[in-house]
């Protein structure tokens, strides 16, 4: 994985005949855009500009130390590609294409790209199994191709500002470019105070949007850019039963590959032990088929969060070369800043700094990448919110008129909930936002219009339903986004997820609910997947979400410090001072403690909403 950059002329004002000067003035701004990502891949930068384009990148070597450097070009130098991703299916794929005859000049996996382009045109992200975001230059149709992974993995991010196009896999390198906007997304915060994150195309920054996982762009000058859908995560009807060891054995052996297609790299590759099931199954499917990983890492919490004897046990079970670090309270807050840069959004569970603190364990140590056991919850009914269904659906459902009506426009179902009652914790915005603010909530309202196509969701069961949803408002842009891509390579690391792998992801779909969700019991089928593999003291364990302190413990500790200062707050203007200086009173309290992930921190989310801001000063 790397970082890339670069711009697309969409009015084409230059031609041939581009003077030096201008071919200059554009390598020096992809030399500063590719200077303020340079963390996420500190082993090389090379840029290209090319008529009407630029394609800068930066280098986290795996595969081809040597002769794997981008761009890469197509024989004759008309197509020209830049990637941050694995290509996982890359050999297969190469075969196929050598066999057609193109072809290869060097030995990455991403190189398939360029000829897959050739032989397929704009379906070719189609044949591609791994974790991407593509910039693609076809000189002779004068069409640039944005493109990112299924799932989102590999962020990309974009705007159009004086006629250009322009890409970055940080914002920051896109702030870069001159006369690109600095303002705030309210939108964004919103979104922040309703779900679990933002949602692509939703970034903080008002202008500046995230691509879609399973989406690309083609730009051509003069014409309008176009936002295709190329795949989605589209859950059928339930396919013939056809038993449960059946789907056990399956499920199994689709693990296995789709760890050991995360394994191939010429540099060292670890995993993370949390403790957790998830990450369990990672660790110990490596520890009894497929050890050439030798190294491991975990965070261990503090207090009553400590998960330490739990990754003990899976320590002891996989034999490697582990490496933890301790996660003190103060250390949350010294470190909540320079989690908010890389992250490029403000958040609402601290447990970002943890994320970012284990990476930085990670980049000290001979690994390069690490497998998590990320993905699982959201396809095997991890969370608490599929066993809320289960007994919601065993009794009538008391909602009122306006909160249905909510539902039925975010989630194309008027019964089904998604974690929160909308209207009702609105009640509380209007008092966290300012006098000004509040009275413009319906120009920036989460919840004006859904965050997913409900086409998508049309006629499933609540637990499919609640899968889709946790997929695309969870995992993509949240645990995958800020809290995994940004995290991972603020110290030069990559994360790779085994439970993402797309042709684990196509059998998962057809399990039928049944084996997920077991009256009950939450990833079943996964457990059982697991049994004579895991320790039974994690198969049987109760599920612990990884969770580290909340605001209450930093404001009873300093009082919040400078972004919770009514200076800073009445400089922006977006929330209540008034209301700000209560719940600050609130949390101070001695028997005050906020519910883990069923109650919103809306202290922590004023102030890295202010440090966001401040850090990248941005104008509301």
């Amino acid at each position: 994985m790397c970082g890339i950059c670069g711009f697309f002329d969409l009015e084409k004002k230059d031609g041939p005949g581009t003077q030096v000067r201008e071919k200059e003035a554009r390598e020096k701004i992809v030399e500063r855009m590719l200077t303020a990502i340079r963390h996420r891949g500190p082993d090389g930068s090379r840029s290209l500009v090319l008529d009407g384009a630029a394609l800068g990148f930066n280098r986290l070597s795996f595969i081809d130390l040597d002769g794997g450097m981008q761009p890469i070009q197509n024989e004759d130098g008309t197509i020209s590609m830049i990637c941050n991703g694995e290509i996982y299916n890359f050999q297969a794929l190469r075969d196929e294409l050598t066999a057609r005859g193109h072809v290869f000049r060097t030995k990455t996996d991403v190189e398939v790209i360029v000829h897959l382009y050739e032989e397929y045109g704009c379906d070719f992200p189609k044949h591609l199994n791994g974790q991407f975001a593509i910039a693609l230059h076809d000189a002779g149709s004068g069409q640039l191709i944005l493109v990112r992974d299924h799932i989102g993995i590999s962020p990309l991010f974009y705007t159009v500002s004086n006629g250009m196009l322009i890409f970055a896999s940080e914002i920051k390198a896109i702030l870069e470019y001159p006369g690109v906007e600095r303002k705030l997304n309210l939108k964004a915060v919103d979104q922040l105070m309703n779900f679990p994150g933002i949602v692509s195309p939703v970034t903080f920054f008002q202008g500046i949007s995230s691509l879609e996982g399973g989406h690309m762009i083609l730009a051509r000058p003069g014409q309008e850019i176009r936002n295709i859908e190329y795949w989605d995560l589209l859950y059928g009807p339930e396919e013939e039963d056809r038993g449960e060891a059946y789907y056990v054995e399956r499920l199994r052996e689709m693990i296995k590959e789709a760890i050991s297609r995360r394994l191939v790299a010429d540099v060292p590759i670890g995993f993370y032990i949390s403790g957790g099931l998830d990450s369990s199954v990672v660790a110990c499917y490596i520890g009894k088929y497929l050890l050439n990983s030798y190294f491991s890492f975990s965070a261990e919490v503090a207090g009553e969060l400590d998960e330490s004897r739990f990754q003990q046990i899976v320590k002891d079970c996989v034999g490697s070369t582990h490496y933890s670090v301790r996660v003190a309270e103060e250390e949350i807050w010294e470190n909540l800043s320079h989690v908010i840069y890389h992250a490029e959004a403000a958040v609402k569970e601290s447990y970002d700094v943890a994320a970012y603190l284990l990476s930085g364990l990670v980049g000290g140590s001979p690994a390069k990448a690490v497998l998590t056991g990320q993905g699982s919850d959201e396809f095997f009914c991890g969370y608490v919110g599929y066993m809320v269904d289960f007994f919601r659906n065993m009794q009538k459902s008391q909602m009122s008129p306006l909160e249905c009506e909510v539902n039925e426009r975010l989630w194309g179902d008027p019964y089904f909930r998604y974690e929160r009652n909308h209207p009702e914790i609105r009640k509380i915005h209007e008092k966290v936002y300012s006098e000004n603010i509040r009275g413009e909530i319906g120009k920036f309202s989460a919840w004006a219009s859904s965050p997913i196509n409900t086409e998508h969701v049309k006629g499933l069961s609540t637990q499919k339903r609640r899968s889709y949803i946790d997929y695309k408002l969870r995992l993509s842009d949240h645990l995958l986004g800020e809290h995994g891509d940004r995290m991972f390579f603020s110290h030069s690391v990559e994360g790779r997820h085994p439970f993402l792998d797309v042709e684990l992801l196509s059998f998962v779909m057809q399990i039928p609910d049944k084996y997920k969700l077991n009256g009950t019991n939450e990833k079943y089928i996964l457990k059982k997947a697991g049994q004579g593999i895991v320790p039974d003291e994690i198969l049987k364990r109760k599920k612990f979400p990884f969770q580290a302190p909340g605001m209450s413990a930093m404001v009873k500790r300093s009082g919040g410090g400078e972004f919770l200062s009514d200076s800073l707050i009445r400089k922006y203007g977006i929330f209540d001072v008034d209301y700000v200086n209560e719940m600050k009173k609130v949390y101070m309290q001695d028997d005050f403690k906020l519910m883990g992930a069923y109650e919103i921190d809306y202290l922590l989310i004023v102030m890295t909403v202010t440090m966001l801001c401040e850090r990248f000063s941005l104008s509301v």
